[in-house]
């Protein structure tokens, strides 16, 4: 588990609150409450008070979403109570808020402005105020900002509202790459070659897709060009070309090639020269992930008689085996955090999510029910995002670090092999 430990200082119309992720067994969180958003004049129809409505909520998920802030909200015996007056901030302390966040919307023209103070409820200080813009049909867009500007000036962390989620779908056509929004909104196809393109991943400043296709009846290596809306082929060599990895400092591509005869893990430069072998195993070595400083890999190697996890020194050095259960692992993706490897492990034939400490110790089992496969991490490294068929076919589902807060994002197609960016800012 990890602890939230938060220290409060207020400090003209910025607080200076500070966030830090440690280990822990519990989570301390900062408990504020949400009013409901006053309209203004510009705004006085039924419409416009769902949209403010709808706007509050997605506020509301958001801030949730973070793991910094429990939002609570007055029961229904303590609204009649209330009578319908307006609470006060003597109210909201006995609701167990700590702070107060309270909303005013206006229209002008087609822009919606939102208006957000933060009063420190025990001070009765306004310890934050900001304005907000956006088109009425972007009104998510709206929330997001806020709740980022909201945890970086009350946490001092940024959010991962500016992220994406790059996968592969298969619509009963045809298997192409999509990009959605980190909550499942917004998503947009990438490719639209009737060949099957499968395993995305983001290179590390967000502006490129690596994923392996088939459209010239290969398995190779492209690359799609956010800046010019163009594919070009990366790897194209005999045999497979597949399981791409960018490593966080840019500098190469980590890539499962097949044209030694079994397939080993090198390093591409990122025009796709090869820069260096990395493996060398009678067996199946595939499935490589960074660490956050470039300087190692954990793979996936069935060298030693069934697929296990394995880390090495970018020089090929250093090998060691991580995990010693299970008969079949697969999918494991690094923490941006350092710390632990998500991975796959095979049981009764399907796979659950675990992770691990980088020492091979702490295994800890996210998931039970249904297939779960192919993890990728958060970029603030407290969510997971994978693929699972608990429900019917494989859709795209998030959830925290420990395995709670699980949902399924509201995607069309068979969903797979998801890879979550970088924020993109």
């Amino acid at each position: 588990m990890l602890l939230l430990a938060l220290s409060f200082r207020v400090s003209g119309q910025r607080t200076e609150v500070k966030g830090v992720i440690t280990t822990g067994p519990s989570i301390s969180l900062i408990t504020v409450a949400l009013e409901d958003f006053r309209l203004t004049d510009s705004l006085s129809s039924f419409d416009d008070s769902l949209l403010a409505s709808n706007l509050r909520q997605a506020l509301k998920d958001d801030l949730i979403f973070t793991l910094y802030f429990n939002v609570v909200e007055p029961d229904s015996a303590f609204l009649v109570d209330l009578a319908g007056g307006q609470m006060s901030l003597d109210d909201w302390i006995y609701v167990g808020a700590q702070m107060l966040i309270k909303g005013r919307l206006s229209k002008h023209g087609e822009l919606l402005t939102l208006n957000i103070n933060v009063i420190d409820i025990f001070r009765n200080k306004m310890i934050y105020n900001n304005e907000f813009l956006g088109e009425k049909s972007a009104y998510r867009y709206i929330a997001h900002r806020t709740a980022d500007d909201l945890l970086l000036n009350l946490t001092g962390e940024r959010s991962v509202f500016n992220s994406k989620i790059v996968y592969s779908s298969n619509d009963e056509t045809n298997t192409d790459i999509y990009i959605c929004d980190f909550d499942g909104f917004n998503p947009i196809r990438i490719t639209t070659d009737p060949a099957i393109d499968i395993l995305p991943a983001w290179n590390q400043t967000g502006d490129r897709i690596y994923f392996t296709s088939y459209r010239h009846d290969n398995p190779d290596l492209y690359c799609y060009v956010f800046e010019k809306d163009e594919v070009y082929v990366i790897s194209s060599r005999k045999g497979l070309n597949y399981a791409a990895a960018v490593s966080p400092d840019g500098k190469y591509i980590a890539v499962s090639l097949t044209i030694s005869g079994n397939s080993e893990i090198y390093l591409l430069d990122p025009s796709g020269r090869i820069m260096r072998r990395l493996t060398y195993s009678w067996g199946i070595d595939t499935s490589p992930t960074w660490s956050p400083n470039s300087r190692e890999i954990a793979f996936i190697s069935d060298r030693a008689g069934n697929p296990q996890l394995y880390i090495t020194d970018i020089d090929g050095t250093n090998t060691r085996r991580l995990t010693y259960f299970g008969d079949y692992i697969a999918d494991p993706a690094w923490s941006p955090r350092g710390d632990f490897i998500a991975y796959c492990s095979r049981e009764a034939g399907q796979f659950q999510i675990y992770t691990v400490d980088i020492t091979g110790q702490n295994a800890y089992k996210l998931t039970e029910i249904g297939s779960n496969e192919a993890p990728s991490w958060s970029p603030d490294g407290l969510h997971i995002v994978y693929s699972s068929n608990v429900d019917g076919p494989y859709g795209l589902w998030v959830m925290n670090f420990d395995g709670s807060g699980k949902k399924k994002l509201s995607l069309k197609g068979i969903c797979k092999s998801p890879d979550w960016s970088v924020n993109l800012r």
